[in-house]
């Protein structure tokens, strides 16, 4: 198979959610002959029939459910990718390591950097307790 193009992914799982391919075309803002087009290139792509005909409609066979359960990881994965730089460009992610005697440590850097908090005083998320904590 080749690398998957999430566009054509993308087809896949509106066609998946929406039953029909003018459903998929109108959601997409795609023509019809567009998603056809596209789920046909994904399914030679990966060698196995995506689409079956039932009818006037097209079913995702199995093979395509499998591909969907891969794509909807992949599109996690690929907003976790847009949304960590964001967070870290904003000052919210990241971390600081800081090396030296407690008592140096107590005295200067703690009471230097208090936690960090978020709306009403609640740790933004991914921020946990700190690691160490001095007295």
């Amino acid at each position: 198979m080749a690398d998957p193009d999430l566009r054509k992914l993308r087809v896949l799982r509106e066609l998946g959610e929406r039953d029909t391919v003018g459903a998929a075309a109108r959601a997409l803002r795609l023509t019809p002959q567009a998603v056809s087009q596209q789920i046909s290139s994904l399914a030679r792509e990966s060698g196995v029939p995506l689409t079956e005909p039932v009818g006037r409609r097209l079913r995702l066979t199995g093979a395509a459910r499998i591909v969907l359960r891969h794509a909807e990881a992949v599109f996690a994965q690929v907003e976790r990718m847009r949304a960590e730089p964001a967070a870290h460009r904003g000052g919210e992610h990241g971390e600081v390591a800081v090396a030296g005697f407690s008592t140096t440590l107590s005295a200067l850097v703690l009471t230097a950097c208090p936690p960090a908090r978020g709306a009403g005083g609640a740790r933004p998320p991914g921020r946990g307790p700190p690691r160490t904590a001095y007295p």
